[in-house]
């Protein structure tokens, strides 16, 4: 079997991958540093781990099993991979939860003890905030529980928080959620009137598109604010602007965007009471070694006939 890794691991990762590969069969690694060499290396293989462009997949006739290292599937989900079944996809969902949860956390005592205000004096040399809210005691709404909603309630109970939750798949409540109901509209906008803080948590489809948009924003608290650390594009920019200049909600945090990286032009640059953060929120000092052994793990369970996990449904986004 061949398989073709295109991702930035190092000569000695590559080794580890070639030496756990022929302790369980004769199967080749072969390691790509460019796109044009992905394609030249890709015919006959049947794996291929990383980057996977349309134009490496084509190349791939026998390509059977795909392992991406992103979460989110909606910029990976061309045509071409969707339509062929006899190829699954799997993707490292919860591998960055925790700091993505630690990044949303992050965003939130920010707005609320006006950090970006007494950084800003700071450097006027000026000893001065803004006003500053208790985050204990509030309700949480969290919007999707997957990997990164569930280390969004972690934190939550920490604050001893009411939390609310809306998802597509899970039916039970985790532990610490009061309330989970299914992700209508109707369960999402009572989640949006009750919550004194949104932290989106679901992956960008064609259904949670602008699922946070001009009606949602009539119905949040004045006192609420908004985090975003998963997908741009869930939330209505424009929408969002103009919820902030009329004081509809108290603040949001952003730690992506519908195009990335955001323009000059942008109006969020300007927007009253919202922090961006260059899409980090994924990031950490255990990143790379995190993705090198989910590989592994993952390539053991394909050359051992076992089921491998995080399968992503295609037709579904995630």
């Amino acid at each position: 079997m061949k398989i073709l890794i295109h991702y930035p691991f190092s000569a000695d990762e590559i080794e580890q991958f070639r030496n756990l590969a022929q302790s369980l069969g004769d199967h080749e690694v072969l390691h790509a540093d460019s796109e044009d060499e992905a394609v030249s290396l890709a015919a006959d293989a049947e794996v291929v781990m990383g980057h996977f462009r349309p134009v490496v997949c084509a190349a791939a006739t026998n390509l059977r099993w795909i392992q991406s290292f992103s979460a989110g599937m909606d910029k990976f989900l061309f045509p071409e991979i969707v339509e062929r079944d006899e190829v699954t996809l799997c993707n490292v969902a919860g591998l960055y939860a925790v700091q993505g949860a630690e990044h949303a956390w992050a965003l939130l005592l920010a707005l609320a003890r006006s950090l970006p205000t007494a950084l800003r004096s700071q450097d006027q040399h000026r000893w001065q905030s803004g006003p500053v809210v208790s985050v204990t005691g509030m309700t949480l709404g969290v919007v999707g529980m997957g990997g990164f909603g569930l280390e969004m309630v972690k934190r939550a109970q920490g604050y001893d928080m009411h939390i609310l939750a809306v998802d597509a798949v899970r039916t039970e409540a985790p532990a610490g959620v009061a309330q989970l109901k299914a992700a209508t509209e109707d369960n999402l906008h009572e989640l949006l009137r009750l919550a004194d803080v949104v932290m989106m948590a679901c992956p960008l489809t064609k259904e949670t598109y602008h699922l946070i948009s001009t009606e949602e924003f009539n119905l949040m608290k004045p006192s609420a604010y908004l985090i975003n650390v998963t997908r741009g594009g869930i939330i209505d920019e424009d929408a969002l602007v103009t919820a902030l200049q009329n004081n509809q909600i108290a603040g949001a945090a952003l730690d992506v965007v519908e195009k990335e990286p955001l323009s000059e032009e942008s109006p969020l640059w300007d927007a009253p009471n919202l922090i961006l953060t260059p899409h980090r929120a994924g990031a950490s000092q255990h990143r790379h070694r995190d993705i090198v052994n989910f590989f592994q793990q993952n390539l053991r369970r394909y050359l051992s006939g076992e089921p491998v996990v995080n399968v992503v449904d295609k037709r579904r986004g995630y």
